[in-house]
């Protein structure tokens, strides 16, 4: 992927999802209400999605995470998913910089 990811912290995804009215998209395994749980923030500003189908979708549905932060455990799902919907789709998104490990640790 030769696009360029905007990665932003958890303060700075929070401030996105409030003034762009879109979500936090969660693309790991662990049960969503562990993840807020976690990160301390609401279950309503989160999505849920297999990284998997979003490689995968059309461009309808890649156009529905415009504005979005992806996260996952390290970084690197997010980053490569938010750089994949841009070079791809032209959908300009976030990618939690470091991931949930870097926030609160390993969690698994």
């Amino acid at each position: 992927m030769d696009s360029e990811v905007n990665e932003v912290s958890l303060e700075e995804a929070l401030k996105l999802v409030k003034a762009k009215k879109t979500k936090m998209v969660w693309l790991g395994s662990e049960p969503i209400d562990y993840i807020c749980h976690l990160l301390s923030v609401d279950r309503a500003k989160f999505r849920v999605m297999d990284p998997n189908d979003l490689i995968y979708s059309d461009k309808k549905t890649a156009e529905s995470f415009k504005d979005s932060v992806f996260l996952c455990y390290h970084g690197n799902s997010s980053k490569y998913v938010a750089a994949y919907l841009k070079e791809k789709y032209g959908v300009e998104s976030y990618s939690l910089k470091g991931g949930v490990t870097r926030i609160v640790g390993e969690i698994f």
